[in-house]
C-alpha cells in the first residue's frame, strides 16, 4: 500500500492508510443527504439511486485495507465557492481515478474509489447513466461518517476555514 500512497502524493494528494474497519459507518449520514444537498435523488450516484448503507456495511467488511485520499483546492482566487466547488471536486475526482487505477494494476483487483461529492461529469444524470465507467458514490451517500473516520488517522478538517476546501475520497483496497 505504501506504493500508493507514494503515488498520490506524487500527484499533489495526502495520503492516510487505514484499516477497512475503522472506517465508520452511520445510518445518520443519510440526513447530511436527504437534507442537506442539493443533488440527493437527483443523481445517479446519490440516494437513493446508490446501495444501500447496510448493503455497503457488507461490502466494506470484505475489505481490509483503505487509503484515504485528501485534496486541498485554495479558494482565495474564487468568488463563488459553489462554482470552486465543482471545479476542485471534478478535478480532484480525475485525479482520484488515476490512484485507483494505479492501485487496480498494482495488484489491488478489488480497488474501488469513494469519490468527494456527488458526480458531475455530466450536467443533468439521464436515466441511465452515460458515463458507467467513472460512476462512483460519495462516503457520504453510503453512510460513511468522515469526521470520525478521519480521526482515527488523526485527521481534523477545519470546516471555519473558508480558504481551502477538503475533497476526501476513500480508496477501498484488496
Amino acid at each position: 500500500m505504501d506504493n500508493i500512497v507514494d503515488f498520490s502524493k506524487s500527484h499533489n494528494m495526502k495520503a492516510y492508510n487505514i484499516k477497512a474497519k475503522d472506517i465508520i459507518v452511520e445510518e445518520r449520514v443519510y440526513l447530511k443527504c436527504a437534507y442537506g444537498c442539493k443533488d440527493f435523488g437527483k443523481r445517479l450516484n446519490c440516494p437513493p439511486n446508490c446501495i444501500s448503507i447496510d448493503k455497503f456495511k457488507t461490502i466494506l467488511s470484505e475489505y481490509d485495507n483503505a487509503v484515504i485520499l485528501l485534496q486541498e483546492y485554495r479558494t482565495s482566487s474564487k468568488e463563488n465557492m459553489i462554482d470552486a466547488w465543482e471545479d476542485a471536486r471534478r478535478e480532484a475526482f480525475r485525479t482520484m481515478m488515476e490512484v485507483e487505477k494505479f492501485a487496480f494494476n498494482s495488484g489491488f483487483t478489488f480497488a474501488h474509489l469513494l469519490r468527494p461529492g456527488s458526480c458531475n461529469e455530466c450536467q443533468v444524470c439521464e436515466e441511465k447513466c452515460s458515463k458507467p465507467s467513472l460512476r462512483r458514490f460519495s462516503p457520504e451517500a453510503v453512510g460513511v461518517n468522515l469526521d470520525k473516520t478521519l480521526k482515527n488517522v488523526n485527521i481534523i478538517i477545519d470546516y471555519s476555514d473558508y480558504s481551502v476546501i477538503n475533497l476526501i475520497g476513500i480508496l477501498l483496497l484488496e
